[in-house]
């Protein structure tokens, strides 16, 4: 082989690398432009990590929570940020693990690539595409970088075919573990793709005898073990509600949610639509792309599951978000480094897909700015808030002109208050995580609840709460909003630049601006 020979993939390999590191720095852009992203859940779960780190030194969280560092499988985010968190500011260790969350997608699918063809290509490029999506849009950040972990360990799990099977089974049981505690539904997306697996290879011809092929299928099984044990310790916490409604949703919500890895709030329907067209052009393009056919059966398995799996399971919102991605992911990682589509198709499709990535990162730094604008407002808003105040959430007029994203995504940013000032806020996610409420606190949270409506708000003033359980609403929350002013010492009530309307008398302004209002109970 001539020099020239041996420097030519050697060039490609740095080019690669290049164009990975600049996609990567490209992606992150809308992140580290903001000090806070306001993205759905995150900041609940933020504050609760900040309860975690804290609450040794601090009364007045003492005075609310207990930490209870007891096993749950919702570990994805609180691990990996309350360690950081240790060496830097919170809001500084859950902004990398926003950024880690956005790379995932393209890190996963270059692990699967490698493991199934030696080698990555240029494929994966695409996973940074998928970095914002509507399961980011929505802060469900612990089930976002555990569906990364969940296609990485299913990458090692092919990579190591070869094996022996209790060798094998030996070391991804505890692997397996791990994922369930990082997240649930992590793990079942990944018990679908090695379920898938084993079976086809357990189906397919060969010399092997039927012993042999259940021996695998046991072997296989057994990562299943510490994940269903841990499953019975769990089921029936309270976190969720005590409902346990399931239902699929309408043709809407099936839409949407096949749809949830190319869309981000924010965006342009131009960019929507650019990608829903690499959707499809890559769908027909399988054939020539060469996709792995180790690969095919997980792949088919997960879409035929989330094509049926319901919008609401065991009242968990939005399960139906979550397979979709991870198939998206699982796709690009099967195709072969080098797909056989001609050097100016090549080129023509890398030119349209670096110019959506451009507007979708144009978009997200849009819309994450603007949020961040008014998390910075809100968080000047609650410096008029004493150390440990109970603060009652109240949701204003829905067509205020303010509004920058709908309400899923925007909930949680008053949740600025318990990390800024250690303020008891209703909506704050407890018991089925390594926190849990005070007996006295019970009365005056929900599970999964949201923010009060203003109807709500009234409710709860003219009518007392009842001596020992609450009435329950929706899917089995309790309305801890009735007798609300002997409970709490302030309302926040975000109105976005919207009149409230008239609001009941015992409240008095202390401050406002153009996101909330702040007014203090006398009673």
């Amino acid at each position: 082989m001539s020099q020239h020979e041996e420097c030519v993939p050697l060039l490609r390999g740095r080019l690669l690398a290049m164009l990975y590191a600049l996609g990567a720095a490209l992606v992150l852009v809308p992140i580290f432009l903001v000090r806070v992203p306001c993205l759905g859940d995150y900041l609940n779960h933020l504050a609760r990590i900040h309860v975690l780190t804290t609450i040794g030194g601090s009364p007045a969280l003492r005075k609310f929570y207990d930490p209870h560092w007891q096993i749950v499988p919702y570990f994805g985010m609180d691990v990996p940020v309350a360690l950081l968190a240790q060496f830097m500011g919170i809001y500084t260790a859950g902004r990398i693990f926003v950024a880690a969350c956005v790379l995932m997608p393209a890190a996963a699918a270059a692990s699967l690539q490698l493991a199934v063809h030696r080698r990555v290509g240029a494929m994966p490029l695409l996973g940074l595409a998928l970095g914002y999506n509507f399961v980011l849009a929505l802060g469900f950040l612990n089930y976002l970088f555990s569906a990364g972990l969940a296609v990485m360990l299913f990458a090692a799990w092919l990579a190591t075919d070869g094996w022996a099977r209790w060798r094998r089974a030996a070391l991804f049981a505890p692997l397996a573990l791990l994922l369930d505690l990082s997240h649930i539904m992590a793990f079942a997306a990944y018990g679908i793709m090695v379920a898938a697996t084993a079976f086809w290879d357990a189906l397919r011809p060969g010399n092997r005898s039927s012993r042999e092929r259940l021996l695998d299928l046991a072997a296989a099984g057994t990562q299943a073990a510490g994940p269903a044990a841990l499953t019975l310790l769990t089921f029936g916490n309270e976190t969720f509600g005590t409902a346990k409604i399931t239902h699929f949703g309408t043709i809407q919500d099936r839409v949407g949610a096949l749809l949830s890895p190319v869309y981000f709030p924010g965006g342009s329907g131009l960019t929507l639509l650019g990608f829903i067209a690499v959707y499809v052009l890559g769908f027909f393009a399988a054939r020539p792309l060469r996709l792995a056919p180790v690969v095919k059966p997980a792949l088919l398995a997960t879409i035929v599951a989330a094509c049926v799996a319901p919008h609401m399971l065991l009242n968990i919102w939005g399960t139906d978000l979550r397979l979709p991605l991870i198939a998206a992911i699982v796709f690009l990682g099967a195709i072969a480094p080098r797909p056989r589509l001609g050097r100016p198709l090549m080129l023509a499709f890398g030119c349209a897909f670096t110019l959506l990535l451009c507007m979708r990162v144009r978009d997200a730094t849009i819309l994450l700015r603007g949020l961040d604008r008014q998390v910075a407002a809100m968080r000047q808003l609650v410096t008029a808030l004493p150390l440990g105040s109970r603060v009652l959430l109240v949701d204003g007029p829905v067509d205020a002109p303010g509004r920058l994203a709908p309400l899923g995504i925007i909930e949680h940013m008053a949740l600025v208050a318990t990390i800024d000032r250690d303020a008891f806020m209703p909506t704050l996610f407890v018991d089925n995580t390594p926190l849990h409420l005070l007996p006295a606190m019970r009365n005056a949270s929900s599970p999964a609840v949201n923010p009060l409506t203003l109807d709500q708000l009234w409710d709860g003033y003219r009518r007392r709460a009842p001596v020992g359980k609450l009435p329950t609403y929706r899917e089995g929350g309790q309305m801890y909003w009735l007798g609300w002013p002997q409970k709490f010492d302030f309302v926040l009530l975000t109105h976005f630049g919207a009149s409230p309307g008239p609001l009941p008398p015992d409240l008095h302004q202390v401050a406002g601006n153009g996101v909330a209002n702040l007014y203090r109970i006398s009673n």
